[in-house]
């Protein structure tokens, strides 16, 4: 099944029409290569405004263009998504289905439809407020259900804080040492690995919530074989790591792993009492099907985690992300639409 001003006299001089004059207020918020960059691209937009999502680096602008509403993420270069809105209700068939699911009961708000800029077809999203919390629904031949308000995909490593993005940067590169603990692989595996970075950069996910406080999911991929993902905070510490340390279950070559559960007895036992006293999880346990062979600790650069991949024998699953003090970090609903 998963990519947010003043005046600017040149921008007027290009396209020589008082629409896109902005208050005097705004005119440090957003760069004119942004500026230039938006109206290139929706000539025609008026009413615009814009917010910093990440200083320096990630804007929203927010414009009318022909009866719509738009809401564009871009940084210095590119327009990273674009969500349109014709002030259409959220479809009847949405709200019937999740009134059909466990996660029933919240209310709908801002239903629009969201394109990015890597070709992906538009998908009709709307924000969904269940008992206190804001998420995301999106439409993608699954129904998804997220938190937080905003979720912007970056894919420019760039985009992220700069401690997030050292954070990468040092691990962009070959790894040897480690790579020699490694004794579950044969030396050829591991010789092949020596060759290879640890870290390359895929792409990145910013969480932002309603308070706007932000949280930034880093997907890489592991020496060349398998896509990691890391949560920063919003003062980019690392917070919640998936599972890295799998590597070491490998046999010989990577064609093969011994796998079970690496959770302990009082582990699971915690996380079972945690799923009872959420209703949302009723019928989740970790008894149930292959959810507890799906579900593990998770350890990498002195961070320890948990990842909770449950099902309940249909096609619905949560996905919860815990910290090492069984916090919740991060919680998705998937369902087949």
């Amino acid at each position: 099944m998963l990519r947010k001003i003043l005046f600017i006299i040149t921008v007027i001089l290009i396209h020589g029409c008082a629409r896109h004059e902005m208050p005097p207020e705004e005119a440090n918020l957003v760069p004119e290569s942004v500026l230039n960059l938006v109206y290139e691209t929706y000539p025609e937009a008026t009413n615009l405004s814009s917010t910093v999502i990440e200083k320096n680096k990630v804007y929203e602008l927010t414009f009318d263009l022909k009866g719509a509403k738009y809401s564009v993420y871009a940084n210095s270069k590119d327009i990273i998504s674009s969500a349109k809105s014709n002030g259409e209700a959220t479809p009847d068939s949405l709200v019937k289905w999740v009134n059909k699911s466990i996660i029933k009961g919240g209310t709908f708000s801002d239903y629009r439809k969201v394109s990015h800029t890597d070709g992906n077809p538009l998908f009709p999203t709307v924000n969904y407020r269940l008992n206190g919390v804001d998420f995301v629904l999106t439409l993608a031949g699954s129904v998804i259900m997220a938190p937080y308000t905003k979720l912007i995909v970056l894919p420019n490593l760039h985009d992220l804080p700069e401690k997030v993005v050292e954070f990468i940067e040092k691990r962009t590169k070959p790894n040897p040492s480690f790579v020699n603990t490694l004794v579950n692989l044969n030396q050829r595996t591991r010789d092949s690995l020596k060759l290879r970075d640890e870290f390359s950069f895929n792409n990145a996910v910013m969480h932002v919530d309603s308070d706007g406080s932000k949280t930034y999911q880093v997907n890489v991929i592991y020496f060349g074989r398998k896509a990691q993902t890391m949560i920063f905070n919003d003062s980019g510490d690392l917070i919640w790591v998936s599972d890295f340390n799998a590597i070491r279950q490998y046999i010989q070559d990577f064609t093969e792993r011994k796998f079970d559960t690496n959770l302990t007895h009082q582990e699971i036992a915690t996380f079972s009492d945690i799923l009872r006293a959420s209703s949302h999880f009723s019928g989740y346990s970790l008894d149930v099907s292959n959810n507890l062979q799906n579900s593990f600790r998770n350890e990498y650069a002195g961070i320890t985690s948990y990842t909770l991949l449950l099902s309940n024998n249909s096609y619905d699953r949560w996905t919860l992300y815990y910290n090492a003090n069984e916090k919740l970090i991060f919680s998705a609903y998937t369902a087949m639409w």
